[in-house]
C-alpha cells in the first residue's frame, strides 16, 4: 500500500510540473530538479532518522521495507554496461517499423525534426531503447502519452505518439523491456500535420544536456539508413 502511494505521488507531482512547463525542456530540467531535491530531503530524513536512535540499519540507511517504497536513486539505477554515449552503433529502434521522418529533416509545418519519426504498426509494442529510470510518463501537450528516460551521463530518451504507457514514474527499466504499445492509428507527434497518415508513428528523441542530438549515430547498421 506504501509503494502504491508513493507511486500515486510521484505521479501526482510530475503531472502538475508537466501543467506548468511551456515545453520540453522546461519540463525536463524542472522534473530533474525535482528529483534532486527530493533526494536531498530524504537522505537528510535518513540522517536525522539515524542520530535519533530510531529503527534505521545500523548504517543509518532507512529500513529496507521504506527504500522498498522509495524511486531508485539515480546513483542506484540498473544502467548499461557502457555510457549511454559509448552505444552508438548498438541501439534497436523501439518499435517495429521504418523511420519515415529524420533529425534535422521538414517536420511539415516549417520547422525542422528533432528528432526521428518511425512508421510501425497498430497495437505495436513499444520498449526502452537503452536501460534508464523513468523521468515521466503521462499526457504532455501536442506530444500525447510522453514518456521521459534518464539514461545518465546528461543523456534523457523522449518517446511520444504511445497510446498507453506500461511503467510508472520513479521505475528503472533495462534496454528491451516493454513501456508502452501504439494505438490503431497515430495519436500525436511533435508536428501534429494534418497529413492523412493512419499508420501509427512513434516519435524518438534523444537529448544531451537539454539539447536536442541527431539519434542517427546510435541506431544499428540496420535500423541507421546507413549503406
Amino acid at each position: 500500500a506504501d509503494t502504491e502511494t508513493e507511486i500515486a505521488a510521484e505521479k501526482q507531482r510530475s503531472q502538475a510540473l508537466a501543467a506548468r512547463a511551456g515545453s520540453l525542456k522546461e519540463l525536463i530540467a524542472s522534473l530533474e530538479a525535482d528529483k534532486t531535491r527530493k533526494a536531498a530531503d530524504q537522505a537528510k530524513a535518513a540522517e536525522r532518522k539515524s542520530a535519533d536512535g530510531d529503527q534505521a540499519a545500523p548504517n543509518g540507511a532507512p529500513a529496507s521495507t521504506e527504500l522498498a517504497s522509495l524511486p531508485v536513486p539515480e546513483g542506484n539505477r540498473l544502467t548499461a554496461a557502457a555510457p549511454f554515449s559509448a552505444l552508438q552503433g548498438q541501439i534497436a529502434l523501439p518499435v517495429t517499423g521504418k523511420i519515415k521522418r529524420r533529425f534535422g529533416a521538414d517536420d511539415g509545418n516549417g520547422a525542422v525534426m528533432q528528432g526521428d519519426m518511425v512508421a510501425t504498426q497498430s497495437g505495436a509494442i513499444v520498449t526502452a531503447p537503452a536501460d534508464g529510470n523513468v523521468l515521466y510518463a503521462g499526457p504532455f501537450r501536442s506530444y500525447g502519452q510522453l514518456l521521459i528516460l534518464n539514461a545518465g551521463d546528461g543523456y534523457h530518451v523522449v518517446l511520444a505518439g504511445m497510446s498507453r504507457i506500461s511503467v510508472a514514474t520513479g521505475q528503472s527499466v533495462l534496454a528491451g523491456e516493454p513501456v508502452g504499445a501504439m494505438g490503431e492509428a497515430r495519436v500525436a507527434s511533435t508536428s501534429a500535420s494534418q497529413n492523412g497518415n493512419a499508420t501509427p508513428e512513434l516519435y524518438v528523441e534523444f537529448r544531451k544536456d537539454g539539447k536536442p542530438v541527431d539519434p542517427t549515430p546510435w541506431w544499428a547498421d540496420r535500423f541507421s539508413g546507413r549503406t
